[in-house]
């Protein structure tokens, strides 16, 4: 008897060493979306396995990818090795890694990147997550690599903003029936080699606050902004001193002034500040209000990231979409399919509200969701 048990116990060795996982997490720290991206995916993932796989972060910024090629080949010989690489920080963390059967390599973008087109680098990854809007070019050249999501992946969980109202809701929020909340945009960068920025530009900001007083009706007004919010001035020069030791930003200050102009009372201003160590997240905690009370949440398009996020969070027909003089044209087009998708209401040019023709697949799996399940079926092979 004590001859079986010592048998079993050795195969029940045998097998797991044989079907242990490891998930490697690549991006620059620094950047957190990508970042984000990454924590959503392996969540997502978690949820579908049997067995809880050892996941180790790492920041491409302070680690070489000299010692992230060391650490993944310890592991390939015992061990089923996914990576997930998220932007320009995923791309240099798999540089010096090499195919393997036991080795799955996905990267991961909000975007087509340049270092997408490396012949080497399609050669070793498995898979490259991109938003469905990329073009019929680049879907050609990707091929059965390419994983198409509708908006892209993040971590903003449905129940953490139902906590954080929950749990904060009377005492950060004023009370009322409903709550409007208002994310206002921010300077972004354009794709390509200009480094060129496009602002969210004071004229944004008037008529976007002229749209929410008309629209507000017996809502509060719940105001975010962001660290791109105000970040340069209209020479495009970086304001060093915004979001920063209780500094607002010209944005905000200015569409306080329209609302207040407009005799809107019920605003609470819920500023970013770098280095905040607020007990709950802003943006989870608007949610939450505008969930409880089915309000409205009004984001700004060329916030992928948060487009995303909103959507994935609310219930169907509750996310309104604003554009505005930052988006560029993979903006446009994220928009442009989130609409197509029946994701989101549209605001054109702060006047008119295109709807989708159909919610119905707001249902559908979030990009996280669908990045994880390519990942999980390739583990099961």
């Amino acid at each position: 008897m004590k001859s079986l048990l010592a048998i079993l116990s050795f195969l029940s060795l045998i097998s797991s060493d044989a079907y242990a996982l490891k998930v490697y997490l690549l991006s620059n720290h620094t950047n957190a979306g990508d970042h984000n991206q990454l924590l959503g995916i392996v969540s997502a993932f978690e949820k579908l396995s049997d067995q809880q796989p050892q996941v180790e972060d790492l920041n491409t910024k302070t680690t070489s990818p000299a010692q992230i090629k060391a650490k993944i080949e310890n592991n390939l010989p015992s061990e089923k090795v996914i990576v997930v690489g998220s932007g320009e920080g995923g791309i240099e963390g798999i540089k010096d890694l090499s195919t393997n059967p036991n080795l799955t390599i996905c990267l991961t973008s909000h975007m087509f990147l340049d270092g997408y087109k490396n012949l080497n680098l399609l050669k070793k990854v498995n898979f490259i997550a991109l938003p469905i809007h990329v073009s019929a070019e680049i879907k050609g050249k990707l091929g059965e690599k390419l994983i198409e999501t509708t908006g892209v992946a993040h971590n903003r969980q449905p129940e953490a903003a139902d906590q954080a109202f929950a749990e904060w809701g009377q005492k950060e929020l004023p009370g009322c029936k409903t709550y409007l909340g208002v994310v206002l945009g921010g300077d972004a960068p354009v794709p390509g080699p200009s480094n060129d920025i496009k602002l969210f530009t004071e004229e944004d900001t008037t008529h976007l606050a002229n749209y929410v007083a008309q629209n507000a009706d017996d809502a509060c007004i719940l105001v975010l902004n962001g660290p791109r919010t105000g970040k340069y001035d209209p020479e495009k020069k970086e304001i060093m001193t915004v979001h920063r030791n209780g500094n607002s930003d010209r944005i905000t200050e200015l569409f306080q002034k329209e609302l207040a102009a407009h005799g809107i009372e019920n605003v609470k201003v819920m500023d970013f500040q770098h280095g905040s160590k607020a007990p709950y997240n802003s943006f989870d905690l608007a949610l939450g209000a505008v969930k409880a009370t089915y309000g409205k949440m009004i984001v700004p398009g060329e916030a992928t990231s948060l487009v995303s996020e909103a959507i994935d969070t609310l219930p169907p027909g509750l996310v309104l979409v604003y554009e505005n003089s930052a988006m560029n044209e993979v903006h446009q087009a994220h928009i442009a399919s989130e609409l197509a998708a029946g994701r989101v209401s549209v605001l054109k040019n702060y006047q008119t509200v295109e709807a989708p023709q159909s919610t119905e697949s707001k249902l559908s799996p979030s990009a996280a969701k669908v990045i994880a399940s390519k990942l999980w079926e390739r583990v099961k092979e």
